[in-house]
């Protein structure tokens, strides 16, 4: 099952690198999102809670892609390193900035996406450190 977790946020983050986030579809329906206390509105947020999150985050830039700079099996999780670029509404500068991920999937779902500033950080919670 690990590959097709890797498979699914590849062709996941391949879309989001174009700037569809429609993917957001393959969250579980008791999805748990954690951001790192660096992020704003950091915390843990659950279900319809995380998906508003997420959408809020992706509406507060212009132009907005993520793309996927390093993936790494972890069993039931996917360590994912990520570059995100963007600009702020309404300024024409761009914004860039570097992000890693820890997703657990069940079911082939989503379960828990963790967000983290720090690669080690993110490296511990994938347990590949």
């Amino acid at each position: 099952m690990s590959e097709e977790n890797v498979a699914a946020l590849r062709a996941a983050f391949k879309q989001y690198a174009n700037g569809d986030f429609s993917p957001i579809g393959l969250l579980g329906d008791d999805f748990e999102l954690v951001v790192s206390a660096e992020a704003p509105d950091a915390g843990t947020y659950r279900g319809e809670g995380a998906r508003r999150w997420l959408r809020s985050w992706v509406a507060s830039f212009e132009g907005m892609t993520i793309e996927a700079t390093e993936i790494l099996d972890a069993g039931d999780k996917v360590f994912l390193g990520m570059t995100q670029r963007g600009r702020p509404p309404g300024s024409a500068a761009s914004v860039e900035g570097q992000w890693w991920q820890v997703s657990t999937f069940r079911g082939g779902e989503i379960v828990k996406a963790e967000f983290f500033r720090e690669r080690a950080h993110a490296l511990d919670a994938a347990g590949l450190s």
